[in-house]
C-alpha cells in the first residue's frame, strides 16, 4: 500500500501547481494585454467569467471526489474508492457534451453578450473556453482522487504542468499570430496537453489511473453531498468572476480588462493563502473517521491559527505593494488596478482565514450548511453589487465586492461554528494575533510604495523589493516570535495506520 504523505508534504505540495500556473501567468499576461489590448482582453475575460459559470453543472463532483476518496481509503473500500473516480468522470463528460453543443445551438445568444461583431468568433471563443474548463475539472478530479488516497506530490507536479502549458499555449499562438481568436485557440490547446501530463504523473506515481464503473447507489451519495458543496464553488464564481462581468457591462470591455487585472494579482494571492484547504480537507476527513467530530474539535483552534498565519502573508504582502507591483508587473502604472488590488487582497485575507472552518464541515459531511450560508452569500452580493455599480460606476463594484467578501466571511464562520458547538471567540482568539502582525507589516511598508510614486518597471523596481522585504522582515521576526507561524521539522513518513498530524505540524 502506498504510504500517505504528511499534512505538512501535502500542504506544501498545494503550492506546486499555484506557484507554476500563477507564475507563468504573470509573467505572461503583460505580454497577452499588449498584443490583444484591453477591450479584446476584456472579452476574453468575460468568455472566461461565462464558462465558469457553466462549471456550476458539474454537480460538485470534482469536489466531492477528494473527501469520498478519503473516506473510503481511510476504510479500505477500494470498490467505492475506485467508483467515486467513475462517478466523476461520467458527470464532466456530460457538462462537457453541454457545453459544447451551447455556441452550436445559440450562438446569436452569446454574440449579444460578447458584441465582437463576428458569431463564428464568438462560438470559436466559448468552444476554447469550454475546452479548457473541462480539461481543468478532469485533471482537477483525477488529482483530487490522488490527494485523497495521501498521494500529493506527483499530482501537484501534473496540475502545475497543466497551469503552464494552459498559458503558454496562448503566448506561443499570439508570437505566431496576435488574434484573439489564436490566443483562445492557443490556451485550449495547451491545456489539453497538460491534462495529458496530469494523466502520466499519476501514472508514474501509482502505476494506475484508480477507476471503476460508476454505481448507481454511490452516484447519488456523491451528487448528493456534491450538489450541497457545489454552492460554495457557486458563491466563489458569482462574487469573484461576477465584477469583471458587471464592470464590463456598466462601464464596457476595458473597465472588465481593468478589474480582471487587479483580481487577478488578488485572487493569486488568495489562491497560495488557501492552498492547504484540500490537504486540511483530507487530513480532517480522516480524523473523522477515526473517532468523528471529537477527533477534530481539540486541533480546532490550532489549526486555525496556523492556516490563518500561513494565509494571509501573501494577500497582505500583495497590499503592502500595490504600488510598485502594479508598474513593475504591466509597466505603467494605473491607479483603478492599483485600488482593486489592495481592496480585493485585504477582503480575500479574511476569506483564506475561513478555511479550516470549510475544510472541518467538509469533512464530517455537514455540505448542507454550507450549501445554505454559501447561497445567501452569492445572493445577497448581487443584491449588494449591482446597484452600487449602478449608482457609482466602477468604484462601486470594487467597494460592494471588498466590503461583502470580509463582512460574508465573518458571519459565516459564525453561523457554520455554532452548528457544531464552536464559539466565534475561539475563532478571532485563533485569527487576531495573525491579523494584529499582518496589519502592524502593512503600514511599516506601505509608505514605500506610496512616497515613491514609480510609474513604470525601472522606477518600480526598487520600491517594490524594499516594500516586499519590509514587510516579509516584520511579519515573519513577529509571526515566528509570537509563535504564529510554524518551524520546519523533520519527521519520518507515515503510513496510512500512524498518519495523525496534530494541529501545530500544519505548514
Amino acid at each position: 500500500m502506498s504510504r500517505v504523505q504528511s499534512l505538512k508534504l501535502g500542504a506544501a505540495a498545494q503550492m506546486l501547481p499555484l506557484a507554476a500556473g500563477y507564475g507563468v501567468n504573470l509573467v505572461a499576461t503583460p505580454f497577452v494585454v499588449y498584443k490583444l489590448g484591453l477591450d479584446e482582453f476584456g472579452i476574453w475575460s468575460i468568455t472566461g467569467a461565462m464558462a465558469q459559470y457553466a462549471a456550476l453543472f458539474d454537480l460538485g463532483v470534482s469536489r466531492a471526489a477528494n473527501r469520498f476518496v478519503a473516506l473510503y481509503h481511510a476504510r479500505a473500500d477500494h470498490e467505492n474508492e475506485r467508483s467515486v473516480v467513475g462517478v466523476c468522470v461520467l458527470v464532466l463528460t456530460a457538462l462537457g457534451c453541454l457545453l459544447f453543443a451551447i455556441p452550436l445551438l445559440v450562438p446569436d445568444l452569446l454574440e449579444r453578450i460578447l458584441e465582437t461583431g463576428d458569431v463564428s468568433l464568438t462560438q470559436a471563443l466559448f468552444l476554447s473556453a469550454a475546452t479548457i474548463l473541462v480539461s481543468g475539472l478532469l485533471a482537477r478530479a483525477l488529482a483530487a482522487a490522488s490527494f485523497g488516497r495521501g498521494r500529493m506530490v506527483a499530482a501537484s507536479i501534473g496540475l502545475s504542468v497543466y497551469g503552464v502549458t494552459t498559458v503558454m499555449g496562448g503566448v506561443i499562438a499570439l508570437l505566431v499570430t496576435p488574434e484573439l481568436l489564436a490566443y483562445a485557440l492557443g490556451c485550449a490547446g495547451g491545456a489539453c496537453l497538460g491534462f495529458c501530463a496530469v494523466v502520466t504523473s499519476i501514472l508514474l506515481d501509482e502505476r494506475r489511473v484508480v477507476f471503476g464503473p460508476p454505481r448507481l447507489s454511490l452516484m447519488r451519495e456523491i451528487i448528493s453531498f456534491g450538489v450541497k458543496g457545489q454552492a460554495l464553488g457557486a458563491a466563489d464564481i458569482v462574487i469573484f468572476q461576477s465584477g469583471k462581468v458587471i464592470a464590463g457591462l456598466v462601464a464596457g470591455p476595458a473597465a472588465a480588462g481593468v478589474y480582471e487585472l487587479g483580481s487577478r494579482l488578488a485572487l493569486g494571492a488568495q489562491a497560495f493563502g488557501s492552498a492547504a484547504s484540500v490537504a486540511l480537507t483530507t487530513h480532517l476527513t480522516r480524523s473523522f473517521a477515526d473517532g468523528g467530530v471529537a477527533e477534530i474539535l481539540p486541533e480546532y483552534p490550532r489549526l486555525t491559527q496556523r492556516n490563518a498565519a500561513v494565509g494571509i502573508f501573501l494577500p497582505f504582502l500583495l497590499a503592502a505593494t500595490a504600488f510598485s507591483a502594479v508598474p513593475l508587473w504591466l509597466g505603467e502604472s494605473n491607479v483603478a488596478i492599483v485600488a482593486v488590488v489592495m481592496a480585493l487582497s485585504v477582503a480575500l485575507a479574511v476569506n483564506v482565514s475561513s478555511g479550516v472552518c470549510t475544510a472541518a464541515m467538509l469533512a464530517i459531511g455537514r455540505a448542507g450548511i454550507l450549501a445554505l450560508t454559501s447561497i445567501a452569500d452569492a445572493s445577497l452580493y448581487l443584491c449588494v453589487a449591482i446597484p452600487l455599480s449602478l449608482a457609482f460606476g466602477f468604484a462601486g463594484v470594487v467597494v460592494a465586492t471588498a466590503g461583502w467578501i470580509t463582512s460574508a466571511t465573518i458571519l459565516g464562520v459564525w453561523f457554520l461554528q455554532s452548528r457544531v458547538g464552536i464559539r466565534m471567540i475561539d475563532y478571532i482568539r485563533s485569527v487576531l494575533g495573525p491579523f494584529a502582525t499582518a496589519l502592524v507589516a502593512l503600514f511599516v511598508a506601505l509608505p514605500v510604495g506610496i512616497f515613491s510614486a514609480p510609474h513604470d518597471r525601472a522606477s518600480a523596481l526598487l520600491p517594490f523589493v524594499l516594500g516586499a522585504v519590509t514587510f516579509s522582515g516584520v511579519y515573519l521576526a513577529l509571526g515566528w516570535r509570537l509563535h504564529y507561524l510554524p518551524r520546519v521539522k523533520r519527521q519520518a513518513p507515515r503510513t496510512l495506520v500512524d498518519e495523525h498530524v496534530p494541529g501545530d505540524e500544519i505548514a
